[in-house]
């Protein structure tokens, strides 16, 4: 199962078996500010499904290049959470999959050197988090975050094919400071 069917299945399993309450605030955009700080910008939207439960969606997407230089990378990531007083106030826990590709060239950071590697992830993890209220529609979120991801690329060197690789990686990707506008 590709990922956009793995997601697509995912989402339409909550949403099926929501309570369609209507609350008060139903709906949010967010932003995490973490992600944009390195300049890989993030937009996502949140949905009360219940007094106590709700679904999130985050995206990110990057397109950097300069000179031989590149980092392009997209991620896509539903999470469930589970609220301890209501949505949008207070404690949470959540569970996510998150599904995305990259292509990175001629990057020094933690140890990619001067290879380049294209290919794809796709994993899942857990999170909790402070939503804290700043005024009618603002909020700030924090959040910490771990996920488990199987990464599946292609490795070349200087332009010549070194394989195919796959590698299981735990990144704190559920992890930032969201700023939150509650639509209503």
């Amino acid at each position: 199962m590709n990922i956009k069917k793995f997601v697509f299945v995912f989402l339409l399993m909550l949403l099926a078996g929501a309570n369609q309450k209507v609350l008060g605030q139903s709906w949010t955009i967010r932003t995490n500010l973490a992600y944009d700080a390195m300049l890989i910008p993030s937009l996502g939207a949140e949905y009360a499904l219940s007094d106590r439960h709700s679904i999130s969606l985050m995206g990110t997407y990057n397109r950097f290049n300069s000179g031989d230089k590149k980092w392009k990378n997209w991620s896509v990531q539903p999470e469930l959470r589970l609220w301890r007083e209501a949505p949008f106030m207070g404690w949470f826990m959540g569970i996510n999959v998150i599904g995305g590709g990259f292509n990175i060239n001629n990057v020094r950071i933690g140890g990619l050197g001067d290879k380049h590697r294209q290919g794809y992830m796709m994993g899942t993890g857990l999170s909790v988090g402070y939503h804290k209220m700043l005024s009618t529609h603002w909020n700030l979120e924090f959040s910490l975050g771990a996920d488990v991801l199987l990464t599946s690329y292609d490795r070349f060197n200087v332009g010549e094919y070194e394989g195919h690789f796959e590698r299981g990686i735990v990144l704190p990707i559920g992890t930032g400071i969201s700023l939150v506008y509650v639509i209503y």
